[in-house]
């Protein structure tokens, strides 16, 4: 775990680390926090961490934009990109790994609450999880493997309210919110803690009718938290999870039809019928449970161990088929951290293992508007993965803080068809590899570092890319393996902050996405990508805080991404893309933003975000509208006595009123590129807490 200070009023989509001897008319007036963040288990403050990181806190996923999802946070982030192609329908992106992501999350590894939320077949459920019950997220950028196991994608650690800290002990509060387009929700949560223990338990109800047709859904949603501590050496922790949600999803529109009427959805034509008329939907249930024990050998050595199982029963009635998907998993980790030198050369050495096995059951169906027909394919896929890591960390003199890690991680599949015969297993089992990451960090006086790192990514193909909705097994697929080259400068100069990292990841064997006339997808190596990157991240706080001053806080800040991602040694039949840009990926993405927080309660925030144009097809023959996105929210927050607070909000996304995709189809067959997000749209809400 890594601890710093930083001043709680800056920027929120960095993390800059504060040292205690800061100018006396900052230090006095701005309130400070110790933040822990987990990435790399190091113990360090940002300013001593070789690594690109950044955090999101419960304030900035919840009252920055007001709306009840994950999207506009994370878009703040760069190199970090999120879509929701109609609501409930995520997908992530860090530094361009989206053009594996027809819909969901790949190649991004996710934990909550230190247990691994991506399962052994590489699916990970996001949309399963309620933003109101999420109290921190943390993104660490590019190849991670030496602690996190396989991917190049990049690694996202959330945090459960419960987890955030002592302050929310001994608290409930109820929520409501309603918004534009049948938008409405309620959410209930509880937090008691005594003795080094706490409970939390968060339900929370969301609805809504959807911008386009076929877009309703909703989501019921109830999360339970628990830690405690059994005596001083020994801590245990439980984490429950239950989603029920369902989400219509409307289909790609060619250019055509979304510059007609962007509300609607896949039409019907002579050969295949349409969205509404297949009703076409997303029912997913899922259950996971985690336990977790601590324990501590002394002051130098603690080991922390998890295990967890999952349940997720799937139905996808689509536009060609009707797909029913059973996932079980189970799985355990285990970190040790040992403080082997704290004079001299101060060295730490983290290390341990995962392991996960998933079983998947899947069968199609035709779909006769929204009711299984006869049976297409029956299916079962076995999977199982497994990592061992080590990572070892000292203090040279100078300044210099060195980094290195290594660990091998193995990927398998089973796969059964049973309703062709004969019945014949396929194995694909894909050869072990090892993965290093070797950093150095120099810093320069006591508030700027500069670092620089080397590591090596492999992302085995998922469950859902060696078996995709085309309905065939592809036992060819091969992993992606690449190498990233980076150099960051980070620090602080007076009011001033500022992140910057530059990379250069050259990706070989690099899965994209096809798609038959259907719509169904399937995947194949796309040779090799080079992809260079730019992440910028700056903040300045305009007003410095004074006792009984009006202004609490006033503070611009922007986040810049650019990137020049290039195919190289790219075959498409008899058509060389080589020097083409990598698909979905834009190469200029600039948010910027206003906050602001008064004495009275009343507080203010503006974004703005430009996204440049980028191809949809990997010819870049077609290339993506220019969109720009403005929000606004404005809120009161008082504190009504010494133990109810209050805080109600108003939200504007999309001021501009523009037509736009927040989530294109790659690569889509006939056109079908385009996602409308909504026209401008208003939210508001109101939230009363209680502590005693």
């Amino acid at each position: 775990m890594i601890k710093y200070s930083y001043y709680l009023l800056l920027v929120p989509i960095s993390l800059f680390a504060q040292h205690p001897q800061v100018s006396r008319s900052v230090a006095d007036t701005v309130q400070l926090a110790e933040v822990t963040v987990r990435g790399y288990e190091t113990n360090r403050p940002l300013l001593e961490t070789a690594a690109s990181v950044n955090v999101l806190s419960a304030k900035d996923l919840t009252q920055r934009f007001g709306t009840p999802t994950l999207v506009p946070a994370f878009n703040t982030l760069p190199g970090v990109r999120m879509d929701e192609r109609s609501p409930g329908s995520y997908r992530l992106s860090i530094r361009g790994s989206l053009i594996r992501s027809p819909f969901g999350v790949r190649n991004v590894k996710i934990y909550w609450n230190e247990l691994p939320l991506t399962d052994a077949g590489g699916t990970t459920y996001l949309n399963a999880l309620d933003v109101r019950s999420i109290g921190r997220v943390e993104v660490i950028k590019g190849p991670s493997g030496s602690l996190y196991g396989a991917g190049t994608g990049g690694t996202v650690l959330l945090t459960g309210l419960t987890n955030t800290g002592g302050e929310l002990a001994n608290r409930a509060e109820v929520g409501a919110l309603a918004g534009s387009y049948g938008l409405a929700g309620q959410n209930y949560s509880f937090q008691t803690g005594k003795n080094n223990s706490a409970i939390s338990v968060n339900y929370g109800h969301l609805q809504s009718d959807g911008y386009r047709q076929n877009s309703r859904m909703y989501r019921d949603n109830l999360s339970v938290n628990g830690t405690f501590s059994v005596n001083e050496k020994q801590t245990v922790s439980v984490m429950g999870l239950y989603t029920d949600l369902m989400y219509q999803t409307p289909g790609g529109l060619n250019r055509a039809q979304f510059l007609a009427n962007p509300r609607n959805a896949r039409p019907s034509t002579p050969a295949i019928a349409g969205s509404v008329d297949q009703h076409a939907g997303i029912y997913q249930k899922t259950g996971y449970l985690g336990f977790s024990h601590q324990y501590r050998w002394n002051s130098r050595i603690q080991n922390t161990t998890v295990i967890f199982g999952s349940t997720t029963d799937f139905y996808n009635p689509f536009i060609t088929n009707y797909e029913k998907r059973a996932d079980q998993g189970l799985g355990a980790r285990t970190v040790t951290r040992w403080q082997m030198i704290e004079e001299g050369v101060p060295t730490q050495l983290v290390f341990g293992g995962e392991y996960q096995q998933n079983f998947t059951v899947d069968r199609n169906y035709g779909n006769r508007r929204g009711q299984p027909d006869t049976l297409q394919a029956d299916d079962e896929l076995r999977a199982s993965q497994s990592v061992i890591f080590a990572q070892l960390e000292a203090t040279l003199p100078l300044g210099i803080i060195a980094t290195a890690g290594l660990s091998r991680n193995e990927v398998a599949y089973r796969f059964t068809r049973f309703s062709v015969l004969p019945i014949v297993p396929q194995l694909r089992a894909f050869q072990p590899v090892w993965l290093p990451r070797v950093a150095l960090l120099k810093k320069l006086g006591e508030f700027v570092s500069v670092f620089t790192s080397v590591s090596t990514g492999y992302s085995a193909p998922t469950i859902q890319e060696v078996r995709p909705s085309e309905g065939t097994f592809n036992s060819t697929l091969e992993p992606e393996k690449g190498t990233n080259l980076e150099v960051g400068l980070r620090g602080q100069l007076s009011r001033f902050q500022f992140d910057v990292a530059a990379y250069q990841f050259r990706l070989r064997q690099t899965i994209v996405r096809r798609s038959v006339a259907s719509g169904a997808e399937y995947f194949i190596n796309a040779g090799a990508t080079n992809q260079k990157g730019l992440e910028v991240q700056l903040a300045y706080n305009l007003v410095v805080p004074k006792p009984g001053g009006f202004w609490q806080s006033v503070r611009v800040w922007n986040s810049t991404t650019a990137t020049n991602y290039r195919f190289k040694n790219y075959q498409q039949g008899a058509v060389d893309v080589s020097g083409n840009r990598v698909t979905g990926v834009p190469p200029l993405v600039v948010a910027t933003g206003l906050d602001a927080e008064t004495r009275l309660g009343l507080y203010a925030h503006v974004a703005h975000q430009f996204i440049d144009k980028f191809p949809l097809d990997d010819a870049n023959t077609v290339k993506s509208d220019i969109a720009r996105m403005l929000n606004a929210t404005i809120g009161f927050r008082k504190s009504l006595g010494k133990h109810w607070a209050l805080d109600a909000y108003v939200s504007g996304d999309n001021l501009l009123d523009q037509t736009y995709s927040l989530g294109y189809d790659l690569n889509a067959l006939g056109g079908r590129y385009y996602n409308a997000a909504p026209r401008r749209n208003v939210t508001g809400g109101v939230k009363l807490a209680v502590r005693w």
